[in-house]
């Protein structure tokens, strides 16, 4: 007894294509949705009260006044750093730079919030973390 395989070749029909269209659609729907805008500006947050704006883009050095003193905040090459610090671990420090939409840099004991904000921004107010 011998079998033979048949090999059948199918095509593209009317419902495959319609299938590829709406995922195509469908995925410059969403899109937008997750563009953030480009950052450009930096605002600083103490005991959740704006103290300060300034634009990412203008290389500046300034100070806050946080809970255990000044808190030396610095700007150079659209990335923000807190440069000097008066806290026993200095976390917030050894952070590093940040440079993204939303990023953020927090001083707990002197209840400082550093972030990156965008001016095209969809963040939703009503958001309260977002991971990368």
């Amino acid at each position: 007894m011998s079998y033979k395989k048949s090999l059948t070749i199918r095509t593209f029909g009317i419902a495959d294509i319609f299938i590829v269209i709406a995922m195509i659609a469908a995925m410059f729907a969403v899109f937008p949705l997750f563009k953030s805008g480009l950052p450009d500006s930096v605002v600083v947050f103490r005991n959740n009260s704006l103290v300060a704006e300034y634009p990412l883009d203008i290389d500046t050095k300034f100070f806050v006044n946080g809970k255990n003193g000044p808190v030396g905040i610095e700007i150079v090459n659209k990335e923000v750093r807190i440069a000097h610090v008066n806290c026993p671990h200095q976390i917030c420090r050894r952070t590093g730079p940040i440079s993204q939409t939303f990023g953020q840099l927090v001083c707990a004991p002197n209840n400082i919030l550093v972030e990156i904000r965008s001016s095209k921004s969809t963040r939703n107010k009503s958001v309260d973390g977002i991971t990368h």
